[in-house]
């Protein structure tokens, strides 16, 4: 019995983007064969998401729990180097085999018709989810990874529930640091996410007299690098209208920073007001928050409940009973 854990190539390349870029110019692109030749066949990113992320560290765990667990790519090889998790194993998808049970993630789901043997598909990101396969099919199961997404899940795929299967938090790369031990008055924001959030955010605050919090625009950073960094600021402003998995705000939490901004629509489900968090839907809402923030008791209390709250996560826990649990189940 193995695991195979399907997972775009990362490429980076300038070959690439190039032919990326004329292919999406062209009025090709507007053929389906066209659109499933790039989406599944060749399935390539540019980007390490959280949702990759969250699939490699699942492989890792499940593998620690004694499965034999694999990750897959179109080219077979780990592409991502210091941009993902070292000592996986790669196969191509073009190799698996007839029995393996094959987890496949929501931005490919079509590819399930194709899996002989037991197939899962993993659905994170609302933008993503698709009734393209045999959902129905009894060798077909589904999962996802918040409340929000499972009721996403039951209008999609009507007869059929969505498991919901715990995100992974590495505690060894976010380790947590006390906010006193930070950087005062340093905030992350990432800017691929919600500029204009970041950006009224930041106006509001400065239009209310806050003169605390500076703000530090972070991305293109691999997820050690990022690691890193996450042990510098006080605050991270969740500034997505739409996440997948929402690792970044977990990740905060793990690390120690206090996490204020949107719960994305519901997918930042770990966020309770004033508890966990600092809940703020419009940036209005979020520069309040930031002056309430300037007080470093309330910091430390939310930063600490957060904490307590995210360890459910960490690998040996929720994800360890998780894997021992699929694996006796699949076994069986």
């Amino acid at each position: 019995m193995r695991f195979v854990f399907l997972i775009p190539d990362l490429d980076q390349t300038k070959s690439w983007k190039l032919v990326n870029k004329l292919a999406n110019q062209s009025r090709l692109t507007k053929l389906k064969i066209v659109q499933d030749f790039f989406r599944l066949r060749m399935m390539r990113t540019f980007d390490v998401s959280g949702g990759a992320l969250n699939i490699m560290r699942h492989c890792q765990v499940a593998n620690n729990c004694g499965a034999d667990a694999v990750l897959a790519t179109m080219r077979g090889w780990d592409s991502y180097g210091e941009w993902g998790l070292p000592g996986l194993t790669y196969i191509r998808w073009a190799d698996r085999r007839p029995d393996d049970i094959c987890i496949v993630p929501d931005i490919v789901t079509a590819l399930i018709d194709e899996v002989e043997g037991p197939a899962i598909a993993y659905l994170q990101v609302p933008t993503h989810i698709h009734r393209d396969f045999d959902y129905l099919s009894d060798r077909v199961a589904l999962w996802t990874d918040s409340p929000f997404m499972q009721q996403i899940c039951r209008d999609t795929f009507p007869g059929k529930e969505a498991q919901i299967v715990p995100n992974i938090i590495d505690a060894d790369a976010f380790p947590y640091r006390p906010q006193a031990e930070r950087e005062a008055g340093l905030l992350f924001a990432f800017p691929r996410k919600g500029p204009e959030f970041i950006t009224e955010t930041q106006e509001k605050y400065s239009q209310l007299g806050g003169t605390y919090w500076r703000f530090e625009l972070i991305d293109g950073l691999s997820i050690h690098e990022l690691a890193k960094q996450f042990q510098r600021p006080q605050v991270f402003l969740a500034s997505a209208e739409i996440e997948g998995c929402a690792l970044p705000p977990q990740e905060s939490m793990a690390s120690g920073i206090v996490v204020v901004g949107r719960t994305a629509n519901g997918a930042n489900f770990c966020m309770e007001h004033r508890k966990t968090a600092m809940i703020a839907e419009t940036p209005e809402q979020a520069a309040r928050c930031l002056l309430e923030l300037e007080d470093p008791d309330l910091r430390d209390h939310i930063s600490r409940n957060a904490y307590h709250y995210i360890s459910r996560y960490f690998p040996a826990n929720e994800p360890t009973d998780f894997w021992k649990n699929t694996i006796k189940n699949y076994s069986q």
